[in-house]
């Protein structure tokens, strides 16, 4: 609403008053807004980077205060926990270099305020670019962005597409609409990133920022074979604590001790004497069983009022990851045989969990938002796909060997844009 801002205008006075030269300042934001009831502890980096994306495109606003600097008691969307220890962000796993520090640059380059967008596969994307300056520093006539464009595939493989270069004039101060990016996605189903740095002509970096795009595509990889399952369809599973799905089995939890099985079918025309290699790969994550997913708690309770009750107790709640981890041991078994451990370090949400953000309904609840898993990968012997060919199927059971539970996230959900599948390499 800034176009109702001006000296002379009665927007947002009192009757009788008028605004006069006083700058436009966004009083309080945080993440426990707009959300029913709060939203407890959860990713703040996501709704953060829609925020200052467009607080940026908007150069009569002049600040904004965001709440708050660390967790307080009913409010647990601080940049630090309570006790001042550290949250993580993941965006310089996402960008490298990047950091909070770019969601308060001096000079900033806006793409808008969505940051994640489903696109078809060979189509031309159009990206908005504003340059939002806040700074009287020099850095001469022009800058230069360089904007780079990467595929996670469904296989949950990672490929740069390309590169480029942009000069852009500048002068301090300067807040302008940029001509958009223009770039082909490639035809090809997976989880698109667009990166950019906003750089000086003498090699300084001042920004850098990023932006998503959900690619559904029809060609397929080549010399490659993928057989899929969502991860509701598991053939059986049993846990000690409890066993539970998440929009309709975009993810599934198990929390306690116990087991996920999957059963894939093999074609009958798979040939094993042309297949290269094969694998198992699979996104998941240890599980806690949080307080409100627990029967028995007082769900009626104004989170705004403050309690003391644990962070995880609001519906909306999945904690981001922060210094303290709850790793899951976990074992993978083909057809009742043990192929691999390994530990799955924590039960993680923030930035780098973008599809379980996009996933998200826009009917102010939040479901397990930023939360994703690791990518875990399993060899499969030519002995065992043998076996499997002549018996038309492959069992796979991932069991946790402790009491960390496990989180298995599909290709809607997480980070990797894939379900559980077994890949040939033809």
């Amino acid at each position: 609403m800034t176009a109702n801002t001006f000296a002379g205008s009665t927007f947002d006075f009192e009757k009788g008053f008028t605004q006069s030269n006083q700058p436009n300042i966004n009083s309080e934001c945080g993440n426990v807004w707009g959300y029913d009831g709060s939203t407890g502890d959860i990713d703040w980096s996501y709704d953060y980077h829609q925020m200052m994306n467009t607080f940026r495109k908007y150069p009569k606003i002049a600040g904004w205060l965001y709440t708050e600097h660390h967790d307080v008691i009913n409010e647990w969307n601080g940049y630090w926990r309570f006790d001042r220890s550290k949250k993580e962000t993941g965006l310089n796993e996402i960008l490298a270099g990047m950091s909070l520090n770019d969601f308060h640059a001096p000079v900033y380059l806006s793409t808008g305020n969505e940051i994640c967008q489903d696109v078809k596969g060979g189509e031309v994307v159009s990206v908005p670019l504003f340059l939002s300056s806040m700074t009287g520093e020099n850095y001469g006539d022009e800058l230069h962005i360089k904007y780079n464009l990467s595929l996670t595939d469904e296989k949950g493989d990672y490929q740069v597409i390309y590169s480029d270069l942009k000069k852009i004039p500048y002068t301090p101060w300067i807040q302008k609409e940029l001509d958009p990016l223009q770039f082909n996605i490639p035809d090809q189903s997976g989880l698109a990133l667009l990166t950019i740095q906003l750089i000086s002509t003498k090699g300084e970096i001042l920004h850098h920022n990023f932006k998503h795009f959900v690619v559904t595509g029809d060609q397929s990889i080549a010399d490659i074979k993928i057989l899929s399952l969502a991860p509701q369809e598991f053939s059986d599973a049993k846990w000690s604590k409890k066993q539970w799905d998440v929009f309709e089995g975009k993810k599934v939890n198990g929390a306690g001790s116990g087991y996920f099985t999957y059963f894939f079918n093999i074609p009958e025309d798979l040939n094993l004497n042309r297949s290269k290699s094969a694998l198992f790969r699979i996104e998941c994550s240890a599980k806690q069983l949080f307080v409100k997913d627990q029967s028995e708690f007082d769900r009626d309770q104004d989170y705004m009022k403050g309690s003391r009750v644990a962070p995880s107790s609001n519906p909306n709640s999945y904690p981001m990851t922060d210094e303290t981890l709850y790793p899951s041991e976990i074992s993978i078994s083909f057809n009742g045989e043990l192929v691999q451990t390994t530990t799955l370090p924590d039960y993680p949400a923030d930035h780098r969990g973008v599809l379980s953000w996009h996933a998200q309904k826009r009917d102010k609840k939040l479901h397990e938002a930023g939360s994703y898993g690791y990518l875990v990968t399993v060899p499969i012997s030519q002995r065992i796909l043998r076996n499997a060919i002549k018996n038309g199927k492959l069992e796979v059971r991932i069991a946790s060997k402790g009491d960390g539970g496990i989180a298995i996230y599909g290709k809607e959900f997480g980070r990797y844009p894939l379900d559980p599948s077994l890949i040939f390499k033809m």
